[in-house]
């Protein structure tokens, strides 16, 4: 068996082979050393290792491109702000000018506020790939810090954009116009951009609020900040005590570094792990003061086994924001990652349990449970913060609902979650995610197909840009014979998730319904390459080989 030696045998064989050999090696022998076993570390997963060692060979041999921009490469990855700057900006001498080293460049010079240079840079991005959203942002920034606030909002139109990129746009502008100070726009912008979906939800609600206080709406602000988890609870006692929320984005800098942490999300979901982290760590470079940065650095870092860095990050986010229970959660998902379950069941186990414990607590029990597929003690755990908490919650108590719900779903209680997700609706009508689970559901289980449609179609109208909502509203038209509006619906669908195995393979199952037959076998076996469960797997190759019609009796025949 042949077998890789770790980092710390390097070092130590290495050095023992200095120690031996006389003379010394020259300078290219030391860089080639260090560079090799710099390597090595990256590969371990050591990173900060990896840099200080990549560093050694740059210094013994300064004129070895490679080894620059390796070294560039860790200096970013490992959270060495003054370092990546510095060698982007020596790449950039020796004529390095690809989209990824102009974009650290931009993100200094948008630090220093010089927008001429940003402005300059920028024009070197391109427009392929991630420059594609990241460009119209430092455009429009740029155009506002130098006064030119008409150009900056024509700029971020989102009527000017399409599919994926319009969410990005929608939530740039609402940051633009509360900047502005015009708060009625960017109250309703914010909502809007709240319809997309994305990973910054729960922010972009608090910057509606804010938006809304200071447009003289303080009533309407309180009601924007229900339902809510922790943080919009403490956001809503902050108001009710006379407290500003204050801005999500004040400033160029912490404009692009939201964009960044949303491009780092979107690249990790896409597997492009390495870019993720560097996007995420431009970010906390650019707004060290946002909350969302180093949420999002630490999953980008738990995503890459950097255990303790990851850890490290976590502990820079804010106090005070009701993000404490959040952090912690994620600071159990970092820890499993890394092998520790138990220890990380341990932490949630105690914050549960201790006098002061809240209802997230519980969840992120609750949660820690869900990911080791214990869905029946995941319940229970959810079942413990409805039955201390749920009235004290209010309204906001649908979630602990739907996520029971969910679980008692998973774990073969059909009927104990639809009693949760009707609890959940009672308590809030309009909430998208409850209204498609359950609509879905009793579409799949063959129950009230009126009441389902009814169900999804509001869900969609609530929140159009969520792809999986839409990819509900395409399944339901087709299961109640509507075959030309379910192809055209989860086209769309598509179009805002074109890497969902499920929302494709439903695309073929239409396409072969509408008498498309050629097109409805691409699908599936685009859907079939993808990663998925392997029962749907199953259920695709049996599509493939005998069609959907005659599929489901070929496969209860095995």
């Amino acid at each position: 068996m042949r077998t890789r030696l770790t980092t710390a045998a390097l070092l130590a064989l290495s050095a023992t082979t200095a120690h031996a050999a006389k003379p010394a090696a020259p300078p290219s022998d030391s860089a080639l050393h260090a560079y090799v076993i710099g390597r090595y570390a990256v590969l371990d997963n050591e990173v900060g290792l990896a840099a200080r060692l990549m560093e050694e060979a740059r210094a013994a041999d300064p004129a070895a491109a490679n080894v620059k921009r390796r070294s560039w490469e860790l200096a970013l990855a490992n959270g060495d702000q003054a370092r990546a700057f510095q060698l982007a900006r020596s790449l950039a001498a020796d004529g390095a000018s690809d989209p990824d080293v102009m974009m650290t460049r931009i993100a200094e010079a948008m630090i220093r506020k010089d927008w001429a240079l940003a402005a300059s840079l920028r024009q070197k991005l391109g427009g392929q790939g991630w420059p594609i959203v990241v460009g119209p942002v430092v455009d429009a920034w740029v155009a506002q810090a130098r006064g030119d606030a008409g150009a900056a909002l024509n700029l971020l139109d989102p009527q000017r954009y399409q599919g994926f990129l319009r969410a990005y746009i929608a939530e740039q502008r609402a940051h633009l116009l509360a900047s502005l100070g015009r708060w009625d726009e960017a109250a309703t912008a914010y909502r809007q951009a709240r319809a997309g979906g994305g990973p910054a939800l729960l922010f972009l609600r608090q910057g509606q609020a804010d938006a809304l206080v200071m447009a003289g709406r303080k009533d309407e602000a309180l009601a924007v900040l229900y339902p809510g988890d922790r943080p919009t609870a403490v956001a809503r006692e902050r108001l009710q005590a006379g407290q500003r929320l204050g801005p999500m984005v004040t400033e160029p800098r912490q404009a692009l570094a939201w964009t960044a942490a949303r491009l780092a999300v979107d690249l990790a979901r896409e597997r492009s792990e390495p870019m993720a982290l560097n996007f995420a760590r431009l970010a906390s470079f650019l707004a060290p003061e946002l909350p969302i940065t180093w949420l999002t650095v630490g999953d980008m870092l738990g995503k890459a086994d950097q255990t303790q860095p990851a850890l490290a990050a976590l502990d820079k986010v804010p106090a005070g924001l009701g993000l404490e229970e959040a952090v912690r959660a994620r600071r159990a998902e970092v820890l499993e990652a890394a092998g520790q379950s138990t220890a990380a069941g341990q932490l949630l186990q105690r914050a549960a349990e201790a006098p002061e414990a809240s209802a997230d607590d519980w969840a992120g029990l609750a949660g820690w449970h869900s990911r080791a597929s214990r869905f029946t003690e995941a319940a229970t755990a959810y079942g413990m913060a409805i039955d201390r908490f749920g009235k004290g919650l209010g309204v906001s108590a649908w979630n602990l609902h739907y996520l029971r719900g969910m679980m008692r779903d998973r774990a073969g209680d059909w009927p104990g979650a639809q009693a949760d997700f009707r609890a959940a609706l009672a308590l809030f009508p309009d909430e998208p995610g409850v209204l498609n689970y359950l609509g879905y559901g009793l579409l799949e289980r063959g129950g009230a197909p009126a009441e389902a449609r009814t169900m999804i179609e509001k869900a969609a109208q609530l929140r159009p840009g969520d792809g999986g909502i839409i990819d509900s509203l395409g399944w339901v038209q087709l299961q109640t014979g509507d075959v030309d509006k379910a192809v055209a619906t989860l086209e769309r669908a598509i179009s805002l998730e074109p890497q969902d195995p499920t929302i494709i393979s439903h695309l073929g199952d239409a396409l072969w319904q509408q008498g498309r037959r050629i097109e409805a076998r691409f699908r599936w076996r685009q859907a079939l390459a993808l990663e998925a469960p392997a029962e749907d797997k199953r259920k695709l190759q049996a599509r493939l080989d005998y069609g959907l019609d005659a599929a489901p009796a070929m496969l209860a025949q095995k």
